[in-house]
């Protein structure tokens, strides 16, 4: 895999954790016409604003036979005050961050038997509005989407959006178009689960590309879940934080 088109793949999944749904249509659906990569970003934060909490849970995976990569994140986020506990995992090294409402974030980060804590800068790590305000400006409309009926999303109704390699925009600019073009694409498929309220659910993205000599498979699922009964709890962790950062 050129390193290039590596980064600009997980560029794309790290940017793409909502899609601007341009071109929707649909009765029915929780907007009328084509929402803005704003609306859809207003919508959902709004939804999540109201319910106080969330659990919220990547999964990105990278699948050819020179490169089998699996990275899982989750977040159990509650609102005002801002507090979370962050879990990211890829191969055997995990990162986790704990961000109390009151107070200076701690991080446990581990690489097979070694372990280290740190105090983070507010700055330097995630703030729960992160979780609740995926950076929706930073996509362009790299697809057409189209309605397609509802479906069942952890006990929920919502509305899926759907796209594919066909309906790429030949113009598109963002990082998705880029990375797709330059990876050579022979596949893409998005869907887009979206609650009448305007939260979105479910993003699951999958993508083929051929320009490494082989096929390699890209995907990408992100779910919204326990949306109002989520509690955030110290993690088994944070007393030896504590100790080893004071």
């Amino acid at each position: 895999m050129r390193a290039g088109t590596q980064r600009s793949l997980w560029l794309a999944a790290g940017l793409a954790l909502l899609v601007a749904l341009a071109g929707c249509t649909g009765g029915g659906a929780p907007y009328d016409g084509a929402p803005s990569a704003e609306e859809v970003e207003q919508g959902h934060e709004e939804a999540l604003r109201d319910a106080g909490s969330f659990t919220y849970n990547q999964t990105v995976t990278v699948n050819a036979s020179f490169v089998q990569v699996t990275s899982n994140t989750s977040a159990a986020v509650e609102l005002d005050p801002d507090t979370y506990l962050y879990r990211s995992q890829t191969g055997d090294s995990t990162v986790e961050v704990y961000a109390p409402a009151d107070g200076q974030p701690y991080v446990r980060s581990q690489s097979g038997s070694t372990i280290r804590y740190d105090r983070a800068e507010n700055d330097s790590v995630p703030n729960a509005s992160r979780f609740a305000s995926p950076p929706l400006d930073d996509l362009a409309s790299d697809f057409d989407f189209a309605a397609n009926g509802t479906a069942q999303v952890d006990g929920e109704q919502t509305y899926v959006y759907e796209a594919n390699l066909s309906t790429l925009n030949e113009s598109a600019v963002g990082p998705i178009g880029e990375a797709l073009a330059d990876a050579d694409a022979t596949d893409a498929t998005v869907a887009v689960y979206v609650r009448s309220d305007g939260l979105v659910k479910r993003v699951a993205y999958d993508f083929v590309v051929e320009g490494f000599g082989e096929p390699a498979r890209f995907s990408l699922t992100l779910t919204y879940e326990d949306v109002g009964s989520t509690t955030v709890a110290e993690p088994s962790w944070l007393e030896e934080a504590q100790s080893a950062t004071n």
